[in-house]
């Protein structure tokens, strides 16, 4: 979900502690400076704060802080305002790395403009961070150095209760919390994260479906939540991912995408980066021999039905004019000739199987992809164009229903 809620939200647990004044850096601590450092490369914000309080024994307060993120983007930008930061126990650990045993944000703000000149408030009372590792690049970073650098980490985040208002509208949601398990030095390690009780309203959702749909089929608000777990491993020369990520509303149906991938050149990120601060385009040309080793381990699409399928059904039967026990009777023969050109029988008869089975008594529809060995993007591109069927073998395609 790539909502500016969302979006939002997160950055402000992970990133949003814009904590330095460039104009007088000998008198910004270091792990401000190295936050600081972290968030003008990513988000090109440069923050103003009222002052910074050390008392000498690893803890820091930062008063009042704003920033403009996005001001170079006519199209959207994003007022952020913190009343105040206070980071606890802070002390300097091994290779580069910064602890801070816990951070407290207080009275956070974001104000969203977009191009349509609306705007979309954020509010965030209170938000907590437990053992944060904070990085520092140094000045001239190994691509590994440089990626850890970039990267938010700390056991445990809390944001507490989210307020969003939206057009005369308020969302609630009960709040963000993320877990991590691994390496301070490299950020290698396992994540959970959570995002719970999003409450849209009806007012609201009458004005996001003018025309009464979901109404009609029983539902006058929605309550949504958002989970995902992953885990990152790294080397010296590239680095991995897996996990997965779903949404799922309420008494109506959840959908969970799952993935792997492995052999990432730290060249990609290197190189993105260096676009990012040029304002050029990235130059995959460059990339594109070292994207070759890319390696696919698996990929998950899983729907559950928790009751929307079978009051969606007679909608889409009256919108197409026909019944709805003839609409799904013909769904497998339809299913069955747009697969033809795929010229694999077999995972065709199964996807019309599972189609089938999930219309008479919808419960979960899933496409995995799941190769017995991982598949290299080079293995990919050097299939036939001709025999598209191939590539359903290769990647170990399946679909299967109710499982």
């Amino acid at each position: 979900m790539k909502s500016p809620l969302l979006r939002t939200s997160i950055f402000l647990l992970l990133a949003a502690t814009a904590l330095a004044n460039p104009a007088r850096a000998e008198e910004v601590p270091p792990v401000v400076a190295a936050i600081f450092k972290n968030w003008e490369g990513q988000l090109k914000a440069t923050p103003a704060y009222d002052k910074i309080e050390t008392d000498g024994s690893g803890n820091v307060t930062i008063s009042n802080l704003a920033a403009t993120i996005g001001a170079e983007d006519p199209t959207t930008k994003v007022k952020l305002s913190i009343g105040s930061i206070t980071l606890e126990n802070v002390a300097a650990e091994a290779n580069g790395v910064i602890g801070v045993g816990a951070a407290t944000f207080n009275d956070t703000k974001a104000e969203i403009a977009g191009p349509d000149n609306k705007t979309i408030v954020v509010e965030v009372p209170r938000s907590t961070v437990e053992d944060w590792y904070v990085a520092v690049a140094g000045d001239n970073p190994t691509p590994l150095q440089a990626l850890r650098a970039n990267m938010g980490i700390a056991r445990k985040m809390t944001s507490g209760e989210i307020k969003v208002t939206a057009e005369g509208q308020t969302f609630t949601a009960k709040g963000i919390e993320s877990a991590w398990d691994g390496d301070p030095v490299t950020g290698a390690g396992k994540t959970t994260m959570s995002f719970n009780e999003i409450v849209i309203p009806e007012a609201a959702l009458a004005m996001a479906d003018p025309s009464g749909q979901l109404k009609a089929m029983g539902y006058s608000d929605l309550t949504l939540n958002i989970a995902g777990d992953g885990e990152f491993t790294v080397n010296d020369t590239s680095f991995g991912m897996s996990g997965s990520f779903g949404i799922s509303g309420k008494d109506m149906a959840g959908i969970k995408f799952s993935y792997g991938a492995g052999e990432i050149p730290l060249a990609v990120m290197s190189e993105l980066r260096a676009a990012q601060a040029a304002g050029r385009p990235p130059d995959f040309n460059m990339l594109m021999p070292q994207l070759m080793n890319v390696s696919l381990n698996g990929l998950q699409v899983r729907f559950e039905d928790a009751s929307i399928t079978k009051k969606l059904l007679p909608l889409i039967a009256k919108m197409q004019g026909v019944e709805e026990a003839a609409m799904v009777a013909s769904a497998g023969a339809m299913m069955q000739i747009s697969l033809m050109q795929l010229k694999n029988q077999a995972f065709t008869d199964q996807v019309v199987g599972a189609v089938n089975a999930f219309l008479k008594d919808p419960k979960s529809l899933t496409i995995t992809l799941k190769p017995a060995a991982p598949v290299k993007v080079q293995q990919l591109m050097a299939l036939d164009p001709a025999n598209p069927g191939a590539a359903v073998d290769v990647l170990g395609a399946s679909v299967t229903a109710n499982d």
